[in-house]
């Protein structure tokens, strides 16, 4: 199985959902399927719930949404099982983050941020909030309700605003 050089950490661009951002939807050849000895659900929930709460100390209004949660680690898993990381879905070209934030919720706002890696999840808010689109989810006065879902090496932020 290959496994990814050094302590690899990646970052999609995040954006807000209201404007069509082109993004790489390579696949990832050198990614491995799954991270022997992390991959249970327990961790991939603590690392979820922590990356919550380091948002929720940059954004107050921020709230635990336990649908986007479900939604995001469906997206997690799915980049995982079909090997990319991307925004965009390879075989549609389009980002289903707003189909899976409105499955959940009728919004106006909606923004996604994607981390990968097998850091911990202050590394990985910390990568987030040192990229500019990455923060403005994060602190976006427009988003009120986050879900995280963790998957082996890639974690996923669903963010919703009314």
């Amino acid at each position: 199985m290959p496994k990814l050089p050094g302590r690899m950490l990646g970052l999609a661009v995040g954006f807000l959902l209201l404007w069509s951002v082109p993004g790489d939807s390579s696949p990832l050849p050198s990614a491995p399927k799954k991270n022997s000895g992390q991959n249970s659900d327990l961790v991939h929930q603590v690392k979820a719930g922590a990356l919550f709460d380091y948002a929720k100390q940059e954004n107050k209004r921020l709230r635990w949404d336990e649908c986007l949660a479900r939604k995001a680690l469906v997206r997690a898993r799915k980049m995982v099982q079909d090997g990319y990381f991307s925004h965009q879905d390879p075989k549609t070209g389009k980002n289903p983050a707003w189909k899976y934030v409105t499955a959940c919720h009728k919004v106006r706002y909606a923004g996604e941020n994607l981390a990968m890696g097998y850091e911990s999840a202050k590394t990985l808010h910390e990568a987030l909030m040192d990229s500019p689109t990455h923060r403005k989810n994060i602190v976006s006065r427009r988003h009120t309700l986050l879900g995280v879902g963790c998957y082996d090496y890639i974690c996923v932020q669903l963010f919703a605003g009314f």
